[in-house]
């Protein structure tokens, strides 16, 4: 590296207890975002399929743990995207 300013930088993250536990801080927040995306999309997967059996918006929701708008609002988007 040849700029001064990015060598201190890569520096203090990297070499101090502040650096890494700051690095360490953003590396969870990112794994926990992730988690939650993926988690999210499994739900309304699982949501879709049951909306396709037939399944009631009300015992959807309840059953994957999400609510009744956002349901709806997956359901309404899908039958767009289908269309």
């Amino acid at each position: 590296m040849h700029s001064p300013i990015v060598v201190k930088q890569v520096h203090e993250l990297k070499d101090t207890q502040k650096g890494v536990e700051l690095m360490c801080h953003e590396m969870e927040k990112i794994y926990s975002e992730g988690m939650e995306s993926g988690e999210l999309k499994k739900a309304k997967e699982t949501a879709l399929s049951m909306a396709e059996e037939g399944m009631d918006v009300k015992k959807i929701a309840r059953l994957v743990k999400v609510s009744e708008d956002d349901i709806q609002k997956w359901i309404d988007e899908n039958m767009c995207v289908a269309k």
